[in-house]
C-alpha cells in the first residue's frame, strides 16, 4: 500500500510546466471597457478651453477627469447590474428549492443567507471583483477627491502640490493607467471563475447562442465543479484520476450530462428527464456529489430527476439523520436506465468480470488510505461492484433502494 501511495505521489509530480502562456482569460467586462476608453477623445476637444482656464474652480478644472471616470464607471456599473441579472436567473430556482418559496420571490437575502457553497462563492466573488473595479475607477476622481484633504492638511492653492494647479488630464491618465495595470494583472494572473463556466455553457449548449447543435458534455459539467472544488469548498475528484475510482465517478457527470441534454432537447428524450441546470448547482453547492460516495450520488441525482426535489431534499435528511441509503430510498425507488454507457459503468462483456471486482475493490481500498477498517460506504460499493460484474452487462441496475 505504501509502495501505491508513492507510486501515485510520484506521479503527481510529473507536469510539464508551462509560464508562457499568458491571457487564458477572457472577459467580456474588459472588452467594454476598453470600448469605452476612446469615447474620452470628444470630451477632451470640448474641455480643454474651459479646464485650462486659471480662473476656474478645482471641481470645473478637473470636470473632464471626472466626466471620464463617470464614463468608466457607468461601464462598470451597466456590468455588474447584467451580472447581477444573470446570477438571478441562474440561481433563483436552485435557492427558491432551498428555502421552499417561489421562484419569484427570491431576492438578495436569499443569495446572502444561502448555504449553497456555488451561491457564496458567487457572491463573494461578485462583491470583490465589483468593489474593486469601483475602487480603480476612483482614479478618475483624485484630483477632485485630493483637492479638500490636501488643503486641511495645510497644502495651500499656490503650492504645485495642490491638484489646482495639475493638468487637467491627470485625473484621466491616474484612472487609465490604475485600469490598465489591473487588465494587465487579469492577463496574467486571472482564472476563469465557477460562475464564468457556467455563464458560457448555459449560452452555448443551452440558449445555443451562435451553438446550434452544442450539447452538454460530462467535461462541461467536470470542469464547473473542479473551478468550484479548487478553493476547498468541495472535495475534487482530480486525486482519483488514473484510478478505477475515476472511472467510477465520471458515471456521475455523465448521468447528468445526458439527463440535461434531455430535459432541455438537445437530443431526443427517451425517458422522464426533469433535471435541469438548477439541479445540477443545488447537488453541487449542497454537497451531495461525492467522490467517495459514487452510488448515494447517483441515487440522489435519479431522485431529484424522476421525483423531484421535495423528494430528494427528504432523502438526504433522513440520511443526515442517520438512516443509511438503501432504507431513505424505500419510498422512492431508482433504478440506473440503460443509456449510461456500459463501457464507462464496467467492462464486463469480455469475460472479465472477476478481474474487474478485484480492481474496484482495491481502489477502494486504496482510496481508504490503506486502512483496514474500511468504511461502510466503501464496502457497500464494492460489494455492489462485485454484483454488477456479475450479471449480464446488458442490463446495468443501480441496486440501491430497487
Amino acid at each position: 500500500m505504501v509502495e501505491i501511495k508513492k507510486e501515485k505521489e510520484e506521479k503527481e509530480t510529473q507536469n510539464i510546466p508551462i509560464t508562457g502562456r499568458f491571457d487564458q482569460y477572457r472577459s467580456s467586462y474588459w472588452g467594454a471597457k476598453l470600448a469605452a476608453f476612446g469615447v474620452r477623445y470628444p470630451f477632451r476637444s470640448v474641455a480643454r478651453d474651459t479646464c485650462q482656464n486659471e480662473a476656474v474652480s478645482n471641481i470645473k478644472k478637473h470636470g473632464y477627469s471626472s466626466t471620464v471616470g463617470l464614463l468608466m464607471g457607468s461601464v462598470t456599473g451597466f456590468f455588474a447590474y447584467r451580472t447581477w441579472q444573470d446570477m438571478r436567473s441562474i440561481f433563483a430556482e436552485s435557492l427558491a428549492w432551498e428555502f421552499n418559496k417561489d421562484e419569484k420571490d427570491v431576492g438578495l437575502a436569499d443569495f446572502w443567507k444561502s448555504k449553497n457553497t456555488v451561491v457564496q462563492q458567487t457572491m463573494g466573488n461578485y462583491i470583490r471583483y465589483n468593489a474593486r473595479r469601483l475602487a480603480i475607477d476612483s482614479f478618475f476622481f483624485l484630483p477632485v477627491i485630493a483637492a479638500p484633504i490636501l488643503s486641511k492638511f495645510g497644502v495651500k492653492q499656490s503650492s504645485k502640490w495642490h491638484p489646482i494647479n495639475w493638468h487637467f488630464e491627470t485625473g484621466a491618465d491616474l484612472g487609465l493607467g490604475a485600469n490598465a495595470v489591473y487588465l494587465l494583472s487579469d492577463v496574467v494572473s486571472r482564472k476563469i471563475t465557477p460562475f464564468e463556466s457556467l455563464q458560457s455553457a448555459i449560452d452555448r449548449k443551452i440558449n445555443h447562442s451562435e451553438h446550434a447543435d452544442a450539447q452538454m458534455t460530462a467535461p462541461d459539467l467536470l470542469d464547473i465543479y473542479e473551478r468550484h472544488a479548487a478553493k476547498g469548498a468541495i472535495d475534487s475528484f482530480i486525486g482519483h484520476r488514473g484510478s478505477p475510482e475515476w472511472d467510477r465517478s465520471m458515471v456521475i457527470f455523465t448521468r447528468m450530462a445526458d439527463l440535461i441534454n434531455q430535459t432541455y432537447e438537445n437530443v431526443t428524450p427517451k425517458e422522464k428527464a426533469d433535471f435541469g441546470i438548477s439541479h445540477f448547482i443545488y447537488l453541487v453547492g449542497h454537497n451531495l456529489i461525492q467522490p467517495k460516495k459514487v452510488e448515494q450520488t447517483l441515487a440522489y441525482i435519479e431522485v431529484a430527476n424522476r421525483y423531484g426535489m421535495k423528494a430528494l431534499k427528504q432523502v438526504v435528511k433522513e440520511v443526515k439523520e442517520g438512516a443509511d441509503v438503501a432504507t431513505a430510498l424505500q419510498q422512492y425507488p431508482v433504478a440506473r436506465l440503460e443509456n449510461i454507457p456500459e463501457t464507462v459503468l464496467l467492462e464486463t462483456a469480455n469475460g472479465q468480470a472477476n478481474e474487474q471486482r478485484k480492481s474496484y475493490s482495491a481502489g477502494i481500498k486504496h482510496a481508504g488510505g490503506g486502512n483496514a477498517n474500511i468504511d461502510k460506504d466503501a464496502a457497500e460499493a464494492a460489494t455492489h461492484v462485485e454484483k454488477l460484474a456479475l450479471k449480464d452487462s446488458s442490463s446495468p441496475q443501480l441496486t440501491i433502494g430497487a
